[in-house]
Parts: structure tokens; C-alpha cells; sequence
């Protein structure tokens, strides 16, 4: 399986493909991000701090949810947050009030996982603040040490952060069971 791509799911008349929210550059994240049980999608986001917060809040409503140990759901946040305010820090001058992100959370519960990509359009360039920087500069390590597995492709029309995390096996019966019960 290729770590390029979120899995799309089927379309059906209701829904589309995957949901989408190309162009929207609401000042409120959370009311604008797509919602729906196995995922989330936003595109287009202002890469500023308090647009990611908001994502934030939408990420942490879902993950609470999703059938997952609060660990996992406390790394996910972590690590897809850090990814958010890499984008932001990074991939964008401070006076870049253009720069946007495109946000993705899938739970994939045939694969038994969780899939985070955060897509930023811009190019690299260090911290503004050099003071700062000596403190800093460990978010993808973090990344790295929360998820099961990082996956970083930078190119000339920005940066590509995938991250996935496998349920644990009790988190997995337990959405199985769920399943049993509904049918």
C-alpha cells in the first residue's frame, strides 16, 4: 500500500468520494472543517496559529468518538497538532497571510488504523526567532515517536506530513464486537 494517499472511501448519492472544503478560508476552523464519523477534511486553511487551533478542537471532538485507548487518542492530537504548527512555522514567511494547509483525518477500521496528512503549499525556511530555535527543532522526532509510522515528502509545491497509527488490538475487538452488535 503506497503512503502517498489517505484511502478514499466509496461515494454514494449522500456523500462524495472524500469530503472536500477546497477554498473555504473561514476564520473558524471548526465550523467549516467537514465532519463525518471516520474522518475529517479541510482544505485551504489560513496557516496561522489560531486557524490550527481550531483544528485542534475539531480533531479532538472526533478522536473522542473513534473506539481508541485515550493514549492513542492523546498521541494522535499531539503529533497532528505539532504537524500543524510545523506547517505554519515553517513553510511560510511570518508576513504570509496567503499561505494555507489542507488538513485530513481518516479512521480506516478495516485496516486498523488512523491516518493523519497535513499539506502545507509553501517552501521551507527556518524560525524567524533564533533565540527560540535553540530550544526547538524536535517537532518531527516527536512525530516520529507518537505515531506508528511518519511518512515526510517535501517538494517544490510544499510539504506532505502522513502520519499512522495502528489500533491496538483491544481497540480493534472491541470496534468488531460494535459491528456484530449493529447488524
Amino acid at each position: 500500500r503506497s503512503s502517498a494517499s489517505v484511502p478514499r472511501r466509496k461515494a454514494s448519492p449522500s456523500r462524495p468520494p472524500y469530503p472536500t472544503n477546497r477554498g473555504a478560508m473561514s476564520s473558524a476552523p471548526e465550523e467549516s472543517a467537514l465532519l463525518f464519523p471516520d474522518e475529517i477534511s479541510s482544505s485551504g486553511v489560513r496557516a496561522d496559529p489560531t486557524e490550527i487551533a481550531g483544528l485542534r478542537v475539531v480533531t479532538r471532538r472526533w478522536l473522542a468518538k473513534l473506539p481508541l485507548s485515550e493514549d492513542q487518542r492523546q498521541d494522535i492530537l499531539l503529533a497532528s497538532y505539532e504537524a500543524l504548527a510545523n506547517a505554519v512555522e515553517h513553510a511560510y514567511a511570518p508576513d504570509d497571510a496567503h499561505g494555507t494547509l489542507d488538513y485530513e483525518a481518516a479512521y480506516l477500521p478495516d485496516e486498523g488504523e488512523v491516518v493523519v496528512r497535513v499539506v502545507d503549499h509553501g517552501s521551507w525556511h527556518d524560525a524567524v526567532d533564533s533565540d527560540a530555535r535553540r530550544s526547538r527543532g524536535h517537532g518531527l522526532t516527536l512525530i516520529r515517536n507518537l505515531a506508528s509510522d511518519l511518512q515526510v515528502s517535501a517538494g517544490p509545491k510544499g510539504t506532505v506530513v502522513e502520519m499512522r497509527w495502528v489500533l491496538e488490538e483491544t481497540d480493534r475487538a472491541n470496534n468488531e464486537l460494535s459491528s456484530h452488535d449493529a447488524s
